[in-house]
């Protein structure tokens, strides 16, 4: 029987990370890190600079039969991340290569900027476990492939911001599986 992980996808192939039980830092740069500090998100003296949009998606590896169906995506509901930062998340249909001016800002996250975005981006903490985004997609008798929309997220940096790392944030997926 296979598994179902969420895989991070980056550059112009993409190349595709199982980020299921780890932590990937948004920086400016597109790169799956761990804890890479070569290219931060500088925090402007005026305005608003922005990570390299993440694009995260659910993965089926292995051949099975049955569906999996009605995805989710939520966080806890409350911004951590501090003073004049904010994270935004669209669903995607296709994924975008994430484009910007590497270790100050990313391209901001708009639906004119990314051709797969399904929305508007807003508010991810307004996506909690009883209001999660839907995303679009299924798939039966799966065979090591992408599952459904993927999920395209975007820190936002104020002037408002103080200089660091921001504390750690916890976004999960949710779906329904009859794979035996």
């Amino acid at each position: 029987m296979g598994s179902v992980q969420i895989r991070r996808k980056t550059g112009s192939g993409p190349t595709a990370t199982d980020i299921t039980s780890i932590n990937t830092r948004m920086n400016a740069e597109d790169t799956h890190s761990t804890a890479g500090t070569s290219n931060p998100i500088r925090v402007p003296t005026t305005g608003t600079n922005y990570s390299y949009w993440a694009t995260a998606q659910l993965y089926y590896t292995g051949t099975d039969t049955g569906t999996i169906n009605n995805l989710e995506w939520f966080t806890d509901g409350a911004n951590g991340l501090g003073t004049g930062v904010t994270l935004v998340v669209s669903p995607a249909n296709s994924y975008v290569e994430a484009t910007g001016t590497p270790g100050t800002t990313g391209t901001q996250l708009l639906l004119a900027a990314h051709a797969g975005l399904t929305g508007t981006p807003t508010n991810a903490f307004a996506y909690v476990t009883g209001a999660a985004l839907a995303l679009g997609g299924s798939v039966t008798d799966p065979s090591s492939q992408d599952v459904g929309s993927a999920v395209v997220l975007q820190v936002e940096v104020a002037s408002a911001a103080a200089a660091g790392a921001t504390p750690q944030e916890t976004m999960t997926f949710r779906y329904d599986s009859t794979i035996s």
